[in-house]
């Protein structure tokens, strides 16, 4: 049988199903349920919607008030909304870092770089083409950067799954270049042909993903009524170079050698943040 670092680095991505309980992800749902709801309640007061729609799910209730008021999602992820302890705590998570000990070794550091992604039904801005996450960022293509990705509802290939390219993370970081009314760049060569496997991870609320920043990916439409919630977090080996990355100023080290205690307080990470321009630049 092979092990989670076999499949990791053949696959250069590995899913782990039902790594993560309620315990683990409520308080972080809990949060986004409660920005979903300030949000909604200023729009109500300022008659931008009808309607609160308190009786609408976790999976519904965004969509439904940004039809109402005819709009989309400002941005591809939420940021700065959702930053709190509950975030803290899912990034810090030991199962989640266990999972990553298993794959970089047990001196690790977290980027900085967090995102909750409300992908929205029939919503391009949230529609990522085939890339690789170093394509974004700068000179990180010599290192190993993980992302670590996990659904906050079911994900099936109707409401958005992505889909990897086996083994593409071999081959180095690909050219890329802008087209004209896309907002992401994208292979100057499209890294798909006929003879090359698509696998589709369907994943259900629970399931972890860990890819590498060479393997290509993508997220499809989601062609369902409802929203696909989701999370993502990079982690790498603590001393990697994260020169020049936008978020630099927040990453902190989340594991040492031979210690299982995470070496980085909450209140210490307050400070970074308090600190840094983050709180002023994203949604």
């Amino acid at each position: 049988m092979k092990s989670h670092l076999d499949i990791f680095t053949e696959n250069g991505y590995l899913v782990v199903h039902d790594a993560l309980d309620t315990e683990d992800l409520g308080p972080l749902t809990h949060i986004i349920c409660d920005v979903v709801d300030k949000r909604t309640r200023e729009m109500y007061s300022a008659g931008t919607i009808a309607h609160v729609y308190e009786e609408m799910p976790f999976d519904k209730r965004w969509y439904a008030i940004l039809q109402d008021c005819g709009k989309e999602n400002e941005v591809f992820g939420w940021h700065t909304l959702v930053y709190s302890e509950a975030l803290f705590n899912l990034i810090t998570n030991r199962k989640v870092l266990d999972l990553i000990e298993t794959l970089i070794g047990n001196e690790i550091q977290f980027n900085g770089d967090f995102w909750v992604r409300p992908k929205l039904p029939n919503e391009k801005l949230t529609t990522l083409p085939w890339h690789q996450d170093s394509a974004y960022m700068p000179d990180t293509e010599h290192d190993t950067h993980l992302t670590v990705w996990f659904p906050l509802v079911d994900v099936k290939t109707e409401n958005g799954a992505l889909q990897f390219l086996p083994r593409s993370h071999k081959e180095g970081l690909k050219s890329y270049h802008r087209i004209e009314g896309e907002a992401f760049a994208v292979p100057v060569i499209s890294p798909t042909s006929s003879d090359i496997d698509i696998d589709t991870l369907e994943m259900n609320k629970g399931d972890l993903l860990i890819f590498n920043n060479l393997v290509f990916h993508r997220s499809l439409l989601n062609k369902s009524g409802t929203i696909r919630w989701s999370v993502d977090f990079r982690y790498s080996r603590t001393g990697t170079s994260l020169e020049g990355l936008w978020h630099e100023a927040i990453a902190c080290p989340v594991r040492e050698k031979d210690n299982k205690q995470c070496p980085t307080s909450w209140k210490e990470w307050q400070r970074q943040w308090n600190a840094s321009p983050h709180k002023d630049r994203f949604i």
